[in-house]
């Protein structure tokens, strides 16, 4: 009896301890399962993505991060060349081999020097069905074998939209060598327009800048050629601009308090800028300094608007409100005379000296050129007395003779 009770006993606590593993491996198996889950959910925010460098790689990645799938992310290839034409060949060369060779070549052997002979370059690829057509970010590089050596980027008939100046805010400003960008016919919003202005400045190296064949209804070109600015060529032909971009370009080459001082070069071409935008220009060139090269080819500009912009390329005087601005201007520079009259920084000797108390050599020389002083003057009032009195006595002589 005794020992039925404790086999059923036994049998209880198997069943009882049973039962807390399957619930001990349930609660693991549940955090599990959370935790993989936790791991594929796709609203958690990622880790945030420290540039390399290499442009490809963080252009695809930024393009993930921000939900484009594969086959909408634009491929970043090395922009194509035309093929290198090659050297005629050397007929000394071939005189010295025919020489050496006196015997005539098999037919086998013939068919094998044409065969070694290289084929001539083809001028032109093969690509799939609208290939063509599909976005993609054409790149030059210094050293093709260094992906972290591009030096000029081109983007040619797609849209460029808030979404990819996004990602292109994020990767240009890391590449070091980066000092082209050229962009063609991209459709650019006004917005896109201000997003570019605001970190271009943030890319060291990038002095030239190409936007060619693309309107912009607002005209916001101006943005890119503010105080901050370290553009040195700006290209924006044939987009459509008119006298009212023509006016903003014009104020941010220089007003009266501000001008640009890094545009050299300037490519207005085949535009619609008329003579009032022409003078604007004009007005933009009488305070800037450094502008070298403007172009307005093919434009709607006048005998008017030549003559003009004629006046500034010579001399010409300055208004009262620019003379103004500039002597403030001066002013707060400091001019040379000023810098030269200020007294030299006392030396480590003169700071250890109070100042109320004075050597006495310094006093004996003080004292010595007072007494100087003090003597010369007396000196001269006796001379002025004795001058005096003899005037005197000569008027009482002759009044006397005169009795």
């Amino acid at each position: 009896m005794s020992s039925s009770t404790s086999s059923s006993g036994s049998v209880v606590k198997k069943v009882k301890m049973g039962k807390r593993v399957e619930k001990m491996l349930k609660d693991k198996g549940g955090s599990t399962s959370g935790q993989d889950n936790g791991d594929d959910d796709p609203n958690k925010t990622p880790e945030p993505y420290i540039c390399t460098g290499i442009f490809e790689a963080d252009f695809t990645e930024f393009c993930r991060r921000n939900l484009l799938k594969d086959n909408e992310i634009p491929a970043v290839v090395i922009r194509p060349k035309p093929p290198c034409a090659q050297p005629p060949p050397d007929n000394k060369s071939k005189d010295s081999k025919d020489s050496n060779t006196s015997k005539d070549p098999t037919p086998d052997e013939g068919v094998d020097a044409a065969n070694q002979e290289e084929a001539p370059p083809k001028t032109y690829v093969t690509k799939d069905k609208y290939a063509y057509f599909r976005p993609v970010v054409q790149v030059e590089m210094e050293n093709e074998d260094k992906p972290t050596t591009v030096t000029e980027i081109y983007i040619r008939g797609w849209k460029i939209d808030s979404l990819m100046v996004g990602i292109f805010k994020q990767c240009w400003p890391i590449i070091e060598k980066l000092s082209v960008v050229n962009l063609w016919n991209v459709n650019l919003s006004e917005d896109v327009v201000k997003e570019f202005a605001s970190f271009l400045p943030q890319c060291q190296n990038l002095k030239t800048l190409v936007i060619d064949g693309t309107w912009c209804p607002e005209e916001p070109w101006s943005l890119l050629i503010g105080e901050d600015s370290l553009l040195t060529s700006l290209s924006l032909r044939n987009n459509g601009i008119t006298d009212k971009g023509a006016v903003m370009i014009g104020k941010a080459l220089s007003t009266v308090k501000s001008s640009n001082k890094n545009l050299v070069s300037l490519n207005l071409s085949g535009n619609k800028i008329t003579d009032v935008g022409a003078v604007a220009i004009a007005n933009g060139l009488r305070m800037n300094r450094v502008l070298l090269s403007l172009s307005l080819a093919n434009n709607n500009v006048s005998d008017e608007g030549a003559k003009k912009l004629g006046e500034v390329l010579s001399r010409f005087p300055l208004t009262h409100e620019e003379v103004v601005e500039r002597r403030k201007l001066l002013s707060e520079k400091g001019s040379p005379d000023q810098g030269l009259l200020k007294s030299p920084p006392p030396s480590r000797r003169d700071r250890d000296r109070p100042g109320s108390v004075r050597s006495s050599s310094h006093m004996d020389k003080t004292d010595k050129k007072r007494d100087k002083s003090s003597k010369k003057k007396d000196a001269k009032k006796d001379k002025d007395d004795t001058t005096k009195g003899k005037k005197e006595d000569k008027w009482k002589k002759g009044r006397l003779n005169t009795n």
